[in-house]
C-alpha cells in the first residue's frame, strides 16, 4: 500500500506541473519544456556552488582544516533544503485536501504519513544534489578521497535530508498550530516568503564578503563548529579522514531525530489531519447598515478573491513584493550606494533616469490584470449577470492591479528620493515613473486576458503561472524595462541627452496608456460581452 501511495503522489506532482486545464492531457511538449527548465536551473545553481567551493578549498586546505569544507557544504544543504521544503512540508502533512478521504480507507496512518514524507524527501534530495555534486567534484579533483570516504559521502548524502526533514516537520508543526489560531493565513505565508527572499538576496549579494571573512577567520570558526555543532564536526571528520566512530555519531544525530519525529507524527496524525481552525463565536450586535457604492463593492470582491490564495498573490504580484524588498535593501545598503556615487561621479549626472529605471524594473513582475478575467473560472457567469455595465467591471479589474501595485512602486520611489536627496523637480518624475508604467502593464495584461481567457483551469495558480496572457505580459513588461535602457545605450547616447530621452519615454508611455485604455473601453467591452 505504501508503494501505491507514493506512486500516486508522484504522479499527482507531475500532473500538476504538466496539466493546465480540466480537459487537457499532459503533453510531451510540456514535459520536455519542464525538463529543460529544471535543467537550466540546475546548471545555474551547480555552477554557482561550484565557484563557491573552488574558492574555499585551497585556503582551507593550506590551513589544515579540510574538514571545515564539508561543514560549510552541510550548512548550505541544510539551509537550502529547509527553506525550499518548509511550505511543502506544511501543505503535504497538515493541509492536504485528501486527508479525510485516505483516513476513511483501510490504510494505516504510518503509510499515509510516510507517503507524504517520501515526496518531501525526494525534493530535498534534488536540492541537496545541487550543492553536494559540485562540492564532491571540487574536493575529489583538488584533494582526493579514498574508497571509504566516498562511501561515507554517499551515506551522508542519503541521510542528511532526514535530519532536515525532521527540522521541517517540527517547524511545520509550530506553523500549523499558529495557522489554526489566526485568520490571515495568506498574510503569514507571504510575509514568511518575503523574509526568505530577503535572506536569499542578502546572502547572494554578500557571498564574496563572507568567503573572505570565512578564509580570514577559518581557525576560530572551525573551533566554534567543533564545540557548538558537534554533529556537523563529526560528519566533516568522517568525510575528511574516514573516521568510522565520527560517522556513526553523525548517523545517530541524523537518523534518531527523524525516527522520533515520524513516530510522534504517526501517533498523532489523525488529530493533526482533522484539526480545523477554531471559529470564535461572535454575538450579534445591531449596528447601522452601511451601503457601499457598486464599484467599491466590486473592488472589495476582487481584492478578497485575489488575496484568498497565497500562491496567486506570490505569482501575480511578485513586483509588489520586490518593491518592498528593494525598499529594505536600499535602506540597508544606503551607505554603500552613496559610496558608489562618490567613486563614479558619472552616475550622479544620470541619477534621475537611473532611479526611474530601477522602479520600473522592480515593478515589471506585476501581472495581476493578465489573469483577472481567467480567475473567474466557472463563476464567470455570476459577474456577467450582475446589473453592472461591462465597462465598470473592466474598470474594477484595472483598479485591482493599480491598488495592489502602484502604492509599492511609489513607496520605493519615496525611499530612493530620500536616500539620494533628489530635487523636487526630479522627484516628480521618479514618483510618476511607477504610476504610468504600472498602468501600461495593467492595460496590456487586461487586453491580453480578454483576448485569450482561460476558464477551464485545474488550479487557480495555473492562471497566474502558465496561461498565455500572463506569459506574454511578463515578457513584455520585463522586455520594456530592458529595451528602455538598451535603446539609449546603443543607439541614442550620442544623439540626445539622457534627460531628454527620459522625457520622451515618459511622454510616449502616457500616450500609450491613453490609447490602450481607449481600446479597452471599445474593443475590450465588446470582447467581454462576447465571452
Amino acid at each position: 500500500m505504501l508503494k501505491t501511495l507514493i506512486k500516486i503522489r508522484l504522479q499527482g506532482i507531475l500532473l500538476r506541473q504538466t496539466k493546465s486545464s480540466k480537459n487537457s492531457k499532459s503533453s510531451i511538449g510540456k514535459i520536455i519544456l519542464m525538463i529543460f527548465l529544471f535543467a537550466y536551473v540546475a546548471v545555474v545553481f551547480i555552477g554557482m556552488f561550484g565557484l563557491l567551493f573552488s574558492t574555499l578549498i585551497e585556503p582551507l586546505h593550506l590551513m589544515g582544516i579540510d574538514w571545515m569544507y564539508f561543514s560549510v557544504m552541510s550548512i548550505i544543504i541544510i539551509m537550502l533544503c529547509f527553506i525550499g521544503s518548509i511550505f511543502l512540508t506544511h501543505h503535504e502533512i497538515y493541509e492536504a485536501k485528501d486527508n479525510e478521504l485516505l483516513l476513511a480507507m483501510p490504510i494505516s496512518n504510518r503509510d499515509i504519513l510516510l507517503s507524504r514524507v517520501f515526496t518531501i524527501l525526494i525534493l530535498n534530495y534534488v536540492y541537496e544534489i545541487l550543492v553536494a555534486a559540485p562540492a564532491f567534484y571540487i574536493y575529489i579533483t583538488r584533494v582526493g578521497m579514498g574508497i571509504v570516504e566516498i562511501f561515507m559521502f554517499i551515506g551522508v548524502f542519503l541521510t542528511l535530508p532526514l535530519f532536515v526533514l525532521a527540522l521541517s516537520c517540527l517547524f511545520s508543526w509550530l506553523l500549523a498550530h499558529v495557522m489554526v489560531r489566526v485568520k490571515m493565513k495568506n498574510v503569514i505565508a507571504i510575509v514568511l516568503f518575503m523574509v526568505f527572499m530577503f535572506v536569499y538576496f542578502y546572502a547572494v549579494n554578500s557571498i564574496e564578503e563572507y568567503i573572505n571573512w570565512l578564509i580570514m577567520h577559518g581557525q576560530s570558526i572551525a573551533s566554534a563548529i567543533e564545540k557548538g555543532i558537534f554533529p556537523l564536526y563529526h560528519l566533516s571528520i568522517a568525510l575528511e579522514s574516514g573516521n568510522i566512530i565520527s560517522f556513526l555519531i553523525y548517523l545517530a544525530c541524523a537518523i534518531i531525530p527523524f525516527a522520533i519525529v515520524i513516530y510522534i507524527l504517526s501517533t498523532n496524525f489523525i488529530k493533526m489531519a482533522t484539526t480545523k481552525a477554531k471559529v470564535k463565536k461572535v454575538q450579534y450586535v445591531a449596528k447601522p447598515m452601511k451601503a457601499n457604492s457598486v464599484k467599491k463593492a466590486l473592488l472589495v470582491r476582487e481584492v478578497k478573491h485575489f488575496t484568498s490564495n497565497a500562491m496567486v498573490v506570490l505569482n501575480g504580484a511578485m513586483g509588489t513584493i520586490l518593491c518592498i524588498l528593494a525598499c529594505v535593501g536600499v535602506v540597508f545598503y544606503a551607505d554603500s550606494l552613496k559610496m558608489i556615487l562618490k567613486e563614479v561621479p558619472e552616475l550622479k549626472e544620470m541619477m534621475t533616469p537611473i532611479l526611474c529605471l530601477v522602479v520600473i524594473s522592480a515593478s515589471s513582475l506585476n501581472m495581476i490584470s493578465a489573469s483577472s478575467i481567467s480567475l473567474e473560472g466557472d463563476r464567470f457567469w455570476i459577474i456577467k449577470s450582475l446589473p453592472v455595465s461591462s465597462k465598470d467591471i473592466l474598470d474594477i479589474k484595472l483598479a485591482l492591479h493599480g491598488v495592489l501595485c502602484i502604492p509599492a512602486g511609489i513607496l520605493l520611489s519615496i525611499v530612493l528620493i530620500v536616500t539620494f536627496q533628489t530635487s523636487i523637480f526630479d522627484s516628480l518624475f521618479i514618483l510618476l515613473a511607477p504610476i504610468i508604467f504600472t498602468l501600461l502593464i495593467d492595460f496590456i495584461g487586461l487586453l491580453l486576458n480578454l483576448w485569450k481567457p482561460k476558464f477551464d483551469w485545474v488550479n487557480e495558480t495555473v492562471c497566474v503561472k502558465q496561461s498565455m496572457p500572463v506569459v506574454i505580459t511578463m515578457f513584455v513588461s520585463m522586455g520594456l524595462a530592458v529595451a528602455i535602457a538598451m535603446l539609449y545605450g546603443i543607439l541614442l547616447v550620442d544623439i540626445m541627452s539622457i534627460y531628454t530621452y527620459m522625457y520622451i519615454v515618459i511622454a510616449v508611455t502616457l500616450l500609450l496608456d491613453i490609447a490602450l485604455y481607449y481600446l479597452i473601453c471599445t474593443w475590450g467591452v465588446r470582447q467581454f460581452d462576447a465571452l
